[in-house]
């Protein structure tokens, strides 16, 4: 079993930190999880988004190009 997830939306609206409360969250519960953040060089309103990979096997590329699930903040990130 292997989920993806994206955060996506503008910067300051807490979508990294949405992300890492999550994979910490999936990794107390024995899951093994990888965290990958992005975003842009402004510090707010900018472009963030992270993806979020849970399973319960390793997992080897924390890449989701067809991601489970979809946290979208705004129309523009969507």
């Amino acid at each position: 079993m292997i989920r993806r997830t994206i955060f996506a939306g503008f910067g300051g609206q807490g979508v990294l930190m949405m992300g890492y409360i999550y994979a910490h969250a999936v990794m107390n519960e024995g899951y093994h999880v990888t965290y990958l953040p992005s975003y842009g060089v402004e510090v707010r309103g900018g472009t963030a988004n992270c993806t979020v990979a849970v399973s319960d096997e390793e997992i080897a590329s924390p890449i989701a190009s067809e991601p489970d699930y979809l946290v979208v903040m705004n129309k523009p990130s969507l």
